[in-house]
């Protein structure tokens, strides 16, 4: 199980290693999308199992660098659409 991260007495965030699904339930997470939403490779899967919420995704109609957020009980879940250069 992992840790929860945290910050040192200086403020700085401290990065623990672990399986990202056993975080706390109140912790937020992030990951990036592309603007279709398909989630079809690598982590995005995980999230799609776990999170679902395609059709809000799509529904909140963002855009390239634009984020769009699933609220899972005490959780806000970030898809942060990559900005494709």
């Amino acid at each position: 199980m992992a840790s929860p991260p945290s910050r040192d007495q200086a403020g700085r965030i401290r990065y623990i290693k672990g399986d990202l699904f056993t975080c706390p339930r109140t912790d937020s997470l992030a990951h990036c999308i592309s603007e279709d939403c398909r989630m079809g490779a690598g982590i995005a899967v995980l999230f799609k199992k776990k999170f679902g919420g395609i059709q809000e995704l799509l529904d909140q109609q963002k855009k390239s660098g634009e984020v769009a957020i699933l609220k899972r009980d005490d959780r806000y879940i970030y898809y942060l659409d990559r900005m494709w250069t």
